[in-house]
Order: C-alpha cells, then sequence, then structure tokens
C-alpha cells in the first residue's frame, strides 16, 4: 500500500496555513492568498496558487519565508487522522507492505512520522526534496515500485487528492479516497479502480479481508 501523508494519516493543515500565512504577511504585508491556496501541492506549486501574480522571485522569497516558519514550530500542531495507529498496526500484523508518498518535503514527511510514532509502520518513505523541480507523485511511486516484482492491480494508493487519484491511475493501483481528508479531491462514484472510504478502520478493513485483490 502507498499512503499519502498530509490529509491521509495526518492533519498537517493548521501548520500548513500558519506558515503560508505568516510567510504572506513577511514577504507581501497581505495574508488574503491564504484562501485560495492549494495545500495539497508541493511547496513551490502552493505558493504561486497563494500569490499567482507574484514575481519568481518574491515566489522564492515567500517559499524561504514557509519552511523558515513551518520547521521552527507550526509543523509540530498537525493531529493524527483517528485510528490511523491503529489501523496501521492492523496492516502490518496481516503482513502488507506499506509506504508513504508524499508531496511533502521528504525530511519534514519523515520527522512528522518520527514525532507521531508512526515512522515505524513504513518500510519507507519518498517525497519531494528540499529544493529544485518537484517530482510527479507517479514518479515518487516509481522510486518505491522499482526493482519489486508486484502487480499493480495488488497495490493500493490511499489519497485525499487528484494528485493521488491520477497516480494510482497511471499505474494501474486501486484508488482508496480517503473523504475526510483534507482534499481537493473530484467527485466520482465507485468503480473497478476506485472506492471511497472516510475512516482508516474501513481502509484496513478493506485490505485484510481481501476486498482489493477480489475486486481487482
Amino acid at each position: 500500500m502507498l499512503f499519502d501523508l498530509d490529509g491521509t494519516l495526518i492533519d498537517t493543515r493548521p501548520g500548513i496555513q500558519s506558515a503560508v500565512r505568516a510567510a504572506l504577511m513577511d514577504v507581501i504585508g497581505d495574508a488574503g492568498g491564504i484562501d485560495q491556496a492549494n495545500l495539497s501541492l508541493p511547496l513551490d506549486a502552493m505558493i504561486r496558487s497563494a500569490a499567482p501574480s507574484a514575481t519568481p522571485d518574491m515566489q522564492e522569497r515567500l517559499a524561504i519565508a514557509f519552511r523558515e516558519h513551518y520547521d521552527a514550530d507550526d509543523w509540530k500542531t498537525a493531529e493524527v487522522y483517528p485510528h490511523a495507529e491503529e489501523s496501521l498496526r492492523t496492516l502490518r500484523s496481516a503482513g502488507v507492505r506499506a509506504f508513504v508518498v508524499t508531496n511533502k518535503r521528504e525530511r519534514a514527511a519523515q520527522r512528522l512520522l518520527e514525532y507521531f510514532h508512526l515512522a515505524d509502520y513504513f518500510e519507507g518513505v519518498v517525497g519531494q526534496p528540499d529544493h529544485g523541480t518537484p517530482t510527479p507523485k507517479a514518479e515518487l511511486a516509481d522510486r518505491v515500485l522499482d526493482g519489486m516484482d508486484v502487480d499493480p492491480a495488488s497495490i493500493a494508493v490511499v489519497g485525499d487528492s487528484d494528485q493521488d487519484a491520477e497516480m494510482a491511475a497511471s499505474r494501474g493501483m486501486t484508488f482508496i479516497a480517503f473523504t475526510s481528508g483534507a482534499g481537493p479531491l473530484s467527485q466520482a462514484g465507485e468503480g473497478r479502480n476506485r472506492v471511497e472510504m472516510d475512516s482508516l478502520s474501513d481502509v484496513a478493513a478493506f485490505v485484510v479481508e481481501g476486498k482489493l485483490w477480489r475486486k481487482s
């Protein structure tokens, strides 16, 4: 299973919004763009969504300011979604291999997982670099899957955004849409490669009971 992090396992919205707001005030002097910020995007793209008219130099300064605020204290305001650890423990006991694939900076993602005692449930964490061009999520998934002799039909992606859905579709994996997450997540009915659930306990039960593989 490939898990998204923000909005799926951990609700990081309060800290991200706080850091974006502070960065906008530091650099622009106006935090109005916070309402249009897409928090599911990699950092640079998220900054552009909050300040689309800012110059490239200003956007770079906004990203730097965001990191300073978020890494100082704001990241600690996150909260684990209900039943996350219990569900991960159930999956591990059933022999399910789990990885995190996230648009968050990889080091920041690892820090959150360790802080909330979730790191031991995952074989690996793949995220964005601290600097440079962000990697599409499908390519991040490839970093997990390369060298593994695994049928994509036996893999589930658990996420709360359209980017997670696209990652799953691009490799023929099942998408478990976590509808209690942060999104944005387009509305879609259940299909052969998509199911929608609002509880991580239900996600774990769906997989452990074998419904994922019967569905495929």
